[in-house]
């Protein structure tokens, strides 16, 4: 099977980053005592990122060699790395709600078929049970 060379253009290009419309709104927690609350605003920092990551997806980015691709280049960056804390802070909380499960189930699924293309592991049976659990829990919170 050849492999097609992989850029971040061609990334952000498919239809995964594309639809800026399929992004859910996702409120921060208000009360102390929601047990989800953590998790919850880890999700609300997430979706913040990934607006951003798909609004300068959308706008023009400039040629390599300008003065202002170095600025644009580290606030892409910098939107990415904020993106991959809030995964990352979410692996680490247990969703105790319907809510935090469907949450982290749509990053998941959001995701996870982007890392199976960089990574080549989606014939995995145990990356395809996850991301069939990430639809079902998905589905099933909604």
């Amino acid at each position: 099977m050849s492999k097609l060379p992989i850029s971040r253009r061609g990334v952000l290009a498919s239809p995964l980053f594309a639809t800026a419309a399929a992004v859910p709104a996702i409120a921060a927690p208000s009360p102390a005592e929601e047990p989800d609350a953590a998790l919850l605003e880890a999700l609300a920092r997430y979706w913040q990122a990934e607006r951003a990551v798909l609004a300068m997806e959308a706008g023009v980015e400039p040629p390599a060699t300008s003065p202002a691709y170095p600025a644009w280049e580290a606030k892409f960056d910098a939107l990415i790395s904020q993106r991959s804390k809030a995964i990352a802070q979410m692996a680490d909380l247990r969703a105790m709600t319907a809510e935090g499960q469907q949450g982290k189930a749509t990053v998941l699924e959001r995701h996870l078929p982007l890392c199976l293309r960089w990574y080549d592991c989606g014939d995995d049976p145990e990356i395809k049970l996850a991301l069939s659990l990430a639809r079902d829990v998905g589905r099933n919170a909604a």
